[in-house]
C-alpha cells in the first residue's frame, strides 16, 4: 500500500476537520504530498526523513526547527501499514500543545489508509468477477477450466440460473456517494435475498447483475415477491428508484439467453421504473426491437398528425382503454355519445386510419405504445 498524492489529499481535507493546526502528509521518500500550507507541496522535509528511518515520532521545537530542512516547529509521527512505515504526519504547533492531538491524528489517518486500502481491494475483486461474466457470457463454448474459475470467485456457474438485471435511476452523486450507495444496495440484497439462492455483483456504475439459482422449489412469483421486497426497501431509505428486469429461460453453466432476455427486460422497465419479466412481454418485446428511426416515422404518420389536437389523443387512450365501447367511453369522459362519435372521425379525418375498425385500433394502440414510450 503506497500513500499516493490523491488519498493523502483525502487525508488531509478529513483531519483538518477536527482541528486547526496545519497538517503535511509526507511520503516514504520524505517529500511533502499533501499540506494544508498549499506552498509546501512538494518540497523535502529533513524530519519526515529521521521519522522513516527510526519509525518514531519526532518532535521538532523552534530550536531544531532551524537545524533540519524544511521543516517547522511541531510533532511528525510515522504512518504505519502492516507493519511497514509508508509515510508520515506532520502536525504545526507548539509540540506541547499539539501532542495531545499528535496521537489521534495518527490513528485517524491510519484508519483512513486501512479503508482505503480494502475499498481498492475490494474494487479489484468487483473488476475481476466482471471482467469474468464478461468472458463467460462470449465464450463460445464453456469448458471446466473456465467454470473452475468462476467457482473460485463465488459465482454459481455450476448451477441452473436465471438472470436479473438492476438500474439504479440516479442523481449527480460524488464518487463516495456513488460507492456507498452501491455497497448499501448489495447489503441490503444480501439480507433479503441470503448467499445461498442469490449472487449480484456491481455491472457497471449504475446497474447490478443478479444470478438467481432455479432451484426445484422456485417459482417466478416468490422471485417477483423478493424483488419487490428488495425494491420497496430501497426506495423507502433513498429518494433514488430502481427498475428490474428478469429473463425466462434457466440456463446451466451459460447465462447468454437469460442474460439478453433480462436486459430487453430492463428496458421496458426502466420507463415505468418497475419489475419487468421478459415472460410477460409480448408486444413490448416487438416493439423493443424496432430501430429509432422507424419508431419515430411510424408516429409521425399517425399520432403526429394530431400533436396539436391533445383532446383527440386523450380520447383515443379512453377509447382504447375501454375496450373500443361507445358507451363506457362516453361515461368515463363525461362527454355526449355524439360528441365521442365526432371526435373518433376526426380522428380518422386528421390521420387516415379509423379507430372504429380491427386494423385501424390496433395501429393507433401501437402508436400509442411508442408515443408513451418516447415521453418516458
Amino acid at each position: 500500500m503506497e500513500l499516493s498524492p490523491k488519498l493523502a489529499s483525502r487525508i488531509t481535507s478529513e483531519v483538518r476537520q477536527v482541528m486547526k493546526e496545519d497538517i503535511i502528509l509526507v511520503d516514504i521518500n520524505g517529500f511533502i504530498i499533501s499540506s494544508t500550507e498549499k506552498s509546501r507541496v512538494g518540497s523535502f522535509h529533513e524530519g519526515a526523513e529521521i521519522v522513516i528511518k527510526t519509525k518514531q515520532k519526532l518532535y521538532i521545537d523552534k530550536e531544531r526547527a532551524t537545524t533540519l530542512k524544511g521543516v517547522k516547529e511541531g510533532i511528525n509521527m510515522p504512518i504505519m501499514f502492516n507493519h511497514q512505515v509508508i509515510g508520515v504526519v506532520g502536525i504545526t504547533g507548539d509540540p506541547k500543545k499539539v501532542e495531545p492531538y499528535a496521537e489521534l491524528i495518527r490513528r485517524m489517518t491510519e484508519l483512513i489508509i486501512q479503508e482505503a486500502f480494502y475499498t481498492e481491494r475490494h474494487e479489484w475483486e468487483i473488476r475481476g468477477i466482471e471482467s469474468y461474466i464478461h468472458e463467460w457470457l462470449n465464450a463460445v463454448s464453456i469448458d471446466n477450466e473456465l467454470l473452475e474459475k468462476g467457482m473460485r470467485l463465488g459465482i454459481p456457474v455450476s448451477s441452473p440460473l436465471t438472470c436479473a438485471l438492476i438500474h439504479l435511476d440516479i442523481k449527480k452523486l460524488t464518487n463516495y456517494e456513488m460507492s456507498k450507495l452501491q455497497k448499501e444496495i448489495i447489503v441490503l440484497f444480501h439480507s433479503l435475498f441470503g448467499d445461498n439462492n442469490s449472487f449480484i455483483t456491481r455491472w457497471g456504475q449504475e446497474s447490478f447483475l443478479v444470478l438467481n439459482k432455479a432451484e426445484p422449489s422456485y417459482s417466478k412469483s416468490s422471485f417477483y415477491y423478493q424483488l419487490k421486497r428488495f425494491k420497496d426497501s430501497f426506495e423507502r431509505r433513498h429518494l433514488h428508484s430502481l427498475s428490474i428486469g428478469v429473463g425466462k429461460s434457466i440456463c446451466k453453466h451459460h447465462i447468454k439467453k437469460t442474460y439478453k432476455e433480462a436486459q430487453k427486460a430492463l428496458n421496458v422497465a426502466q420507463k415505468s421504473k418497475g419489475i419487468v419479466f421478459y415472460e410477460d412481454l409480448i408486444l413490448e418485446i416487438i416493439l423493443e426491437d424496432i430501430p429509432a428511426e422507424i419508431q419515430t416515422d411510424f408516429l409521425k404518420q399517425t399520432i403526429y398528425k394530431m400533436k396539436e389536437e391533445k383532446h383527440l389523443i386523450y380520447t383515443l387512450q379512453q377509447y382504447i382503454k375501454n375496450n373500443q365501447s361507445i358507451k363506457n367511453t362516453a361515461d368515463v369522459m363525461n362527454i355526449h355519445i355524439n360528441t365521442l362519435h365526432y371526435r373518433l372521425n376526426k380522428i380518422e379525418e386528421l390521420i387516415g386510419i379509423c379507430p372504429k375498425t380491427t386494423e385501424g385500433v390496433v395501429i393507433l394502440y401501437i402508436a400509442l405504445m411508442l408515443l408513451n414510450n418516447h415521453r418516458k
